[in-house]
């Protein structure tokens, strides 16, 4: 166990701050001493708010990862303080970049090419708009975010089969081997 993760826990948290931090996605975990997954949380949720909503117009995906964020937050920080009041050892843990999901640098810059073309659209909206017509205009700006989280989808889908084939013939082969 990583006794960085469990000294900073605010054990003597109260229930009734614990939820009004918690109105703030990632304040009740801050206030209960888990700063990562606190920081984690926080910034997912405004980062959902202003990059996904406001910057890229994108409403169908930043309003329904608002709201999942913020009541995944409020509860999560509940949870963990119940938790803290019983005595069992809670862990700053992150929820969303762990290293048990396999990213690496090269997952993380496939993210960035994909907001940076998607803030690239959004800035070129004007130009694009007056190049072609307005109805293949539209039908391109509407279709490029689902393209994209469906060519993700389809990424992650090959990856994970590729893995799974490479366990099974990993685990096939050990078993010849004994």
């Amino acid at each position: 166990m990583d006794k960085q993760n469990t000294t900073r826990i605010n054990r003597a948290a109260s229930p009734g701050f614990s939820f009004l931090f918690s109105l703030i996605p990632g304040g009740g975990h801050m206030y209960l001493g888990m700063m990562r997954r606190g920081t984690e949380l926080m910034a997912i949720f405004f980062a959902s708010i202003f990059i996904v909503t406001v910057a890229l117009g994108l409403s169908e995906i930043g309003v329904p990862l608002f709201i999942i964020t913020f009541f995944y937050s409020l509860f999560d920080a509940q949870h963990i303080n119940k938790a803290i009041r019983r005595g069992e050892i809670v862990q700053d843990q992150n929820i969303f970049f762990k290293k048990d999901y396999g990213l690496n640098g090269y997952h993380y810059g496939l993210i960035a090419i994909v907001l940076g073309l998607m803030f690239l659209f959004n800035r070129l909206e004007r130009l694009l708009s007056d190049l072609m017509p307005y109805g293949l205009y539209y039908i391109i700006q509407r279709s490029f975010t689902p393209l994209i989280i469906i060519g993700l989808g389809l990424y992650l889908l090959l990856k994970s089969s590729k893995d799974s084939k490479s366990q099974k013939l990993d685990q096939s082969s050990s078993k010849i081997e004994d």
